[in-house]
């Protein structure tokens, strides 16, 4: 599998893609992209986002190879180059870095960067989590006050004068 680490959380913005038919298997079960990629021991989330990134042309290519390397003859299409062009036209196309901002309030980009609402929200949370494990162990730690504990009456015994 490929590592997620540095790869921004995934929506489903790419379901179209990743649910849509490829073919069947010899049981006659319908395949999806998710179910193929996952076969081939690939991330099927990471590699729709890696795909979205790429132009059509070499995004198309690349499915086509994968298409065209299946084990299973019968999900080898006869035309891979054309299904995996179907197929790509499903993926969000990505904001290139040379490409303009996209429009304030057109969506593209709120799905992935937090409000500054839910940042100060986020903010508050931790700091009140942070006062109250301070106060949790300030207490747990405070100095116990000695016990002092009172002597009965009875075992106080009064000084005998002395007869010398």
């Amino acid at each position: 599998m490929t590592p997620t680490a540095s790869i921004p959380p995934l929506g489903s913005e790419f379901n179209a893609f990743l649910f849509a038919l490829v073919g069947e298997d010899r049981n006659g079960m319908p395949l999806s992209v998710v179910s193929v990629l996952a076969r081939m021991e690939l991330d099927p989330w990471v590699e729709a986002a890696s795909l979205a990134d790429l132009p059509a042309e070499t995004a198309a290519r690349k499915l086509a190879a994968w298409l065209d390397v299946l084990p299973d003859p019968t999900l080898k299409p006869a035309s891979p180059d054309t299904r995996a062009a179907r197929l790509i036209a499903l993926l969000p196309r990505r904001r290139n870095r040379d490409s303009p901002a996209p429009v304030a309030g057109s969506g593209a980009v709120a799905a992935t960067q937090p409000r500054p609402f839910t940042k100060a929200i986020l903010v508050a949370i931790y700091m009140i989590l942070s006062l109250g494990i301070q106060l949790f162990f300030a207490r747990r730690e405070s100095p116990a006050a000695p016990e002092i504990t009172p002597t009965p009456a009875a075992e106080i015994v009064p000084p005998q004068p002395s007869l010398h």
